[in-house]
């Protein structure tokens, strides 16, 4: 079988990754053949046949398209429902869209994307009903969390890792990872910094580009890694205690699922769908969305020894009950994969 994939941008957090995960997971770990059109073609690791395109040349784009999606059983568009629009223009045949999330989910997408024949939608969970209400087949994938490369350290090698950012190995390290935005509440770390900045106990480290990164630059109150590829970012939750993740609404959380598989608790302060998914389970600890709320929880959680590892088994927990790993989001698009195929050639409809 062989599998197209139209995914603009490959690199940061959330669908993204999610999206390179299958990507080059399916080209890894199953003989499907891949073929992939992404502007950052760098990101696909694995054995795929990769052209790189350009959005500010949409022609040229659409030519492309039309030409590597000739002779695919299948293609999949993980991200944004207007990608799906420009795959339409140069491809007729079966359709996947979204990698759990991915797809904007307004009832104005919803119905444009059953205009364009999306033929499944990867959701995020079993019982979102908005897409099936409007007659979509659906498949569940909540998380792509690659746990060979997610995983707790060996105390030694955390201290390593500690001992090379200059952190002290009795220090409580609060990790911020995301998008350096109000949204997503990097103000809230920024204030938690400024607040502690003369308490030698704890160490802030942040990775995250964007609009409000200058508060984060040239700081002694601090450690400021930039953008950090998501390869890398296994080193970080493990040296970190605690992952705050700030922001006001989230679904199900990458960067928090990361951060449990590798054995170091996350503090939320999201509400939405990641409550209905995550909260009876005790996955996450919840704040109220202040910088003193936060700060307070941190100081909970530290100090008391079972309370913490109470919060990394609960983690560990729900990583092994929930099966949120990479290879059983692979098997899950493999399995849609296989079935649209067996339809298509069924029907002797054309591509």
């Amino acid at each position: 079988m062989k599998i197209g994939y139209f995914c603009y941008r490959l690199s940061g957090t959330g669908p993204r990754t999610r999206a390179a995960d299958i990507i080059n997971g399916v080209a890894n770990r199953s003989e499907c053949d891949v073929v992939v059109l992404t502007n950052e073609p760098a990101v696909v690791s694995a054995d795929a046949e990769v052209t790189q395109i350009d959005i500010r040349n949409p022609i040229e784009t659409f030519l492309k398209a039309r030409r590597a999606f000739s002779d695919v059983d299948i293609v999949h568009v993980p991200i944004n429902i207007y990608q799906v629009l420009f795959v339409r223009l140069a491809y007729l045949g079966p359709l996947v869209a979204g990698v759990g999330p991915g797809i904007q989910n307004s009832l104005f997408h919803r119905v444009l994307g059953r205009f364009l024949g999306i033929s499944v939608k990867i959701q995020k969970q079993e019982d979102e009903r908005q897409w099936e209400q409007l007659g979509y087949t659906t498949a569940s994938v909540t998380a792509t969390i690659d746990r060979s490369h997610f995983y707790q350290y060996e105390p030694e090698r955390i201290d390593q890792l500690r001992s090379e950012r200059g952190i002290d190995s009795e220090q409580t390290v609060v990790l911020y990872v995301g998008e350096l935005t109000e949204g997503q509440g990097a103000a809230i770390i920024d204030e938690m910094a400024r607040i502690t900045q003369d308490d030698d106990s704890i160490q802030y480290i942040v990775a995250g580009a964007g609009p409000l990164e200058e508060r984060f630059r040239d700081r002694s109150d601090l450690i400021f890694e930039g953008f950090v590829d998501n390869k890398s970012m296994p080193q970080l939750y493990n040296i970190a205690d605690v992952t705050a993740a700030t922001r006001k609404y989230d679904v199900t959380s990458n960067v928090g699922l990361e951060s449990i598989a590798c054995g170091t608790p996350v503090i939320t302060t999201a509400s939405g769908k990641i409550e209905k998914i995550f909260k009876n389970r005790g996955t996450y600890v919840w704040a109220d969305r202040d910088s003193q709320s936060v700060l307070e929880t941190v100081d909970e959680l530290m100090s008391d020894p079972e309370y913490y590892q109470s919060q990394v088994n609960r983690g560990f927990q729900t990583m092994e009950e929930m099966d949120l790993t990479l290879e059983s989001a692979i098997e899950t698009h493999l399995d849609v994969y296989r079935r649209l195929g067996a339809r298509d050639r069924s029907t002797g409809q054309p591509r």
